[in-house]
Order: C-alpha cells, then structure tokens, then sequence
C-alpha cells in the first residue's frame, strides 16, 4: 500500500484550495495522509458516484467514492468518509470560504440531528499549555490581559466565533502559524532554505486538543461581527 492515500477531486476544488481546508484537518486527527490529484489513479474520488457527503451551495452534489481494491487503503477512505460525515468534518467542509464567501455546505438532507460538541483534552493542562504558546501574541484571560498583540485577537473573541473549535484544531494551518509551529506527525518539516524569525511552536495533536477543551471553558466576547482570519 502506498504511503498516503490518494484522492482524485476536481481541478476546480484543487485551484481553489479546498484541499489545504480538508486534508491537514484529517491528518490531525486521525494521522493518515492524503493527497489530493486532479485525475489519474486514485485510492477514492469525489464525483458523482458512490456516498453523497456534501454540495456546492448552488446545488452541485459531490459523493466519496472508494475505489481502491488495497484492504487497507479501503479502511483508510472509510475512515475518511466517516469523518467528512462527522461534526468535525462537516465543519472543515462549511469553513471553507474564499474571501469569505461560503462554497460548499453538508445541508444535503432534509433534517439534520444536532448533537452537543465533546472535549476530550485536559482543561488544565491545555489552560497552562495555552498561555506558554500562545500568551505571546493572544490575550488568553485574565492572567495576561495586558499582554499579546493589538492587532491579534483573545482567545475570548475567537470564543465567540461559530467555528471556534475548528479554528483552534487545526490553528496551524492559518497564517501566520503555518511559518513557526511544527505539530509532532502532522506538519511537514520547516524549510531549510527559510529562516525562522521567531521561536518555534512545538506541540502535539493531544496538546491542541487540550487547549481546544480549555477555550471551550471560556466566556464567548460578542464583537457584533464574525472576525476574519486568513
């Protein structure tokens, strides 16, 4: 079996980016690669065949298709397909928005049954991890409230966003973290060629969650509009 999975998708989601919302999000959490081609072979395709997962917003329908005959990349594209139909999942798909223009959303049936958000991570832990590396350039609360950077956001304003859980999961992919924060069998390496200005973020999958939990602790600040990150 190959190293990554691959998965064909169309040329116009790929000159988009969706791949870049997607694919990190999944590495994360359940450390499997992916990667995403225009045509050619492939472990799963989306198209018009096989589970419907999510559509455009003006209609257009894409499934998963699994086409792989390799057992264990089969298992693989079904734990992918399983989380594009998680609330995690869903949320990556919905929180892609070029320009902040929504493209895709998981509305696909008539009725959906919500359930409520779980954290698995240690509150404590992620409180203390939280302020050692991100207490630099966020107000986290009260214990560095005249700290941070002016133009960066709290935590507490991040709280208040629809998205938030999604936002502080998968962080490192949002500039300009992706610049100076390695997480431990997700990110690739730093670049040789580029010298990195400021100190390193270092953290694993399990930290993030536990920050993740901790945010979740916090008291929403409503700014009136949703804040906007790249």
């Amino acid at each position: 079996m190959a190293e990554d999975l691959i998965l064909r998708m169309p040329k116009t989601m790929l000159d988009a980016g969706f791949h870049k919302q997607i694919l990190p999000r999944f590495k994360f959490k359940h450390r499997i690669a992916v990667v995403a081609v225009p045509d050619g072979q492939a472990d799963m395709a989306f198209g018009e065949t096989g589970t419907q997962v999510f559509q455009k917003v003006d209609g257009a329908v894409f499934k998963l298709d699994i086409v792989t005959e390799d057992t264990d990349a089969q298992a693989q594209a079904a734990t992918f397909l399983k989380w594009l139909k998680s609330t995690s999942g869903k949320a990556a798909i919905e929180g892609f928005k070029p320009d902040g223009v929504q493209i895709y959303t998981t509305k696909v049936v008539a009725a959906e049954i919500k359930t409520d958000e779980t954290f698995d991570g240690d509150k404590a832990t992620g409180s203390r991890l939280a302020l050692v590396h991100c207490g630099r350039c966020h107000v986290i609360d009260k214990r560095n409230r005249m700290g941070g950077i002016g133009s960066t956001p709290s935590f507490a304003a991040l709280r208040g966003r629809e998205n938030w859980s999604d936002l502080f999961r998968a962080f490192y992919v949002h500039n300009p973290h992706p610049s100076f924060t390695q997480v431990a069998g997700v990110t690739d390496p730093f670049d040789p060629s580029r010298q990195i200005h400021v100190a390193p973020v270092e953290i694993t999958p399990e930290e993030i969650e536990a920050i993740t939990a901790f945010v979740a602790t916090l008291k929403p600040k409503q700014l009136g509009r949703p804040i906007k990150s790249n």
